[in-house]
């Protein structure tokens, strides 16, 4: 990020920036953002932290109650207090089974749409309420289901309100992981929108570290990130470059500013396969094609339908 470019005129006039997640621990790809916009940023949480896995509905209690406990630890050390974050709670069990639904009963859908309602209107109603002047979302990416639909509901929102004679609010989007690269919290090599980097200071990456390890329940996962990353920067390291190349690589965040003709009905890959590997709902596998671009489309089509007569 260079003085003087879009990002950071708008981090440094912005007043109520508004911040789009899927899951709590989502906010350790954006750290850099949260700590340098602080006292003023709203942070929504769509999902409730339940996960996808069959766990009892005791455990399903304790899950959501510690993964709750873990994002309000993880923002206080970014200098984001509770009184900032709102979760939206919706279950990530239900969000996996109904998306599964689509895959084999595709007239299913006006059930399934019905099902995603809430969601979209309690992001939009973090919208309308906040009524913020730029937003920052989790990337749409086709890497992980809930992190699209994080994204695309924030956006549907936000061209709602600016429809609704409302400030047109910028959209910023950053990126999680794609399984089809290897290259956690970075944008594909071929994406085609304009990128930029937030690189944290010294302190800013201890506040992040310390924000990772508010995360108990995620310990194997932030293992197996550091190994990819370990895996990635093995050549600088093996030629011993001055700096710590983990380090630089976790230092420097991506951001990009998402078009307002931005298509959700394209795949994010071309062969529909790429996207959502692995992720499934009992068994079932998510596909774009067939769980997600339905949806999408028929939320679209409501947003652009005539308002009916009163």
């Amino acid at each position: 990020m260079q003085p003087g470019d879009p990002l950071s005129k708008t981090l440094e006039s912005s007043e109520k920036p508004i911040l789009f997640l899927a899951h709590q621990g989502d906010e350790l790809c954006c750290s850099g953002l949260l700590q340098r916009l602080r006292k003023r940023i709203r942070v929504v949480f769509m999902t409730n932290g339940d996960g996808v896995t069959g766990t009892n509905e005791e455990d399903s209690v304790r899950r959501v109650a510690r993964r709750r406990g873990e994002a309000l630890r993880s923002l206080g050390t970014a200098g984001v207090s509770e009184s900032q974050v709102r979760f939206l709670g919706h279950s990530e069990v239900e969000i996996y089974r109904n998306l599964a639904k689509l895959r084999w009963a595709p007239l299913r859908l006006s059930e399934v749409a019905a099902f995603f309602e809430p969601v979209r209107q309690s992001v939009a109603e973090a919208v309308y309420e906040f009524r913020p002047d730029v937003a920052f979302a989790v990337g749409f990416q086709g890497g992980n289901p809930e992190h699209d639909l994080a994204h695309f509901f924030a956006s549907l929102a936000l061209r709602a309100y600016g429809r609704d004679g409302e400030t047109n609010v910028p959209l910023y989007q950053f990126p999680e992981y794609e399984l089809t690269i290897l290259l956690p919290m970075r944008f594909r090599p071929w994406y085609p929108g304009e990128k930029y980097w937030i690189d944290l200071s010294p302190e800013e990456l201890t506040v992040k570290q310390a924000m990772a390890a508010c995360y108990s329940s995620q310990r194997s996962q932030m293992k197996r990130l550091r190994m990819v990353v370990g895996l990635l920067t093995l050549p600088q390291r093996i030629v011993r470059r001055k700096t710590n190349p983990i380090h630089r690589f976790f230092s420097r965040e991506q951001l990009s500013r998402v078009p307002e003709d931005f298509n959700y009905q394209k795949s994010p890959y071309r062969i529909d396969f790429l996207n959502y590997l692995f992720e499934n709902s009992q068994g079932i596998p998510l596909t774009f094609q067939d769980c997600m671009r339905p949806l999408l489309l028929s939320f679209e089509d409501r947003l652009n339908s005539p308002p009916e007569p009163s």
